[in-house]
């Protein structure tokens, strides 16, 4: 009996603690659902990393006197990282590649995302202006973006 006493003595203090936590509201919270990002604020990320790249291919440019030559969004990243960009994106925020198209004189480019649908719609790349719909292509040329998403 004197043992029975005693492990229910020591087990007291952490049902009382328990109990007393759960009343005043202490009680460990629910688990929560994983964090989703809507469409807005993958477009307000994605057209931050396209500025990015933007600063670090105008860094290149003035060293080298041209934007990199590389076709493909993996040799862009080649180019300026770690040198002008310590990590360079090479997807958007929905998941899907950067288009990199270097200009044939070397001195212009164009860096797109194809927005929510991963879908690339290069015949609406030269008409500026803000975009409709985050599906839309968003378009960033030499520096500045042409085609963005509107801010909600």
């Amino acid at each position: 009996m004197r043992k029975l006493t005693g492990i229910v003595s020591g087990l007291a203090p952490a049902i009382l603690s328990a109990a007393l936590i759960t009343s005043i509201g202490f009680a460990k919270p629910a688990p929560q659902a994983p964090y989703s990002p809507t469409d807005a604020e993958r477009a307000r990320w994605t057209m931050s990393d396209m500025r990015s790249l933007a600063t670090a291919l105008e860094a290149y440019a003035k060293d080298n006197h041209v934007y990199p030559a590389g076709t493909t969004i993996e040799a862009l990243v080649a180019a300026v990282q770690p040198s002008y960009m310590r990590k360079a994106h090479a997807t958007d925020a929905w998941g899907h590649a950067y288009v990199y198209v270097p200009g044939t004189d070397g001195q212009s480019y164009r860096l797109v995302s194809s927005g929510a649908d991963g879908k690339t719609e290069p015949g609406s790349w030269d008409s500026a202006g803000p975009l409709a719909a985050f599906e839309d292509d968003a378009v960033l040329e030499s520096g500045s973006i042409t085609r963005p998403w509107p801010f909600r």
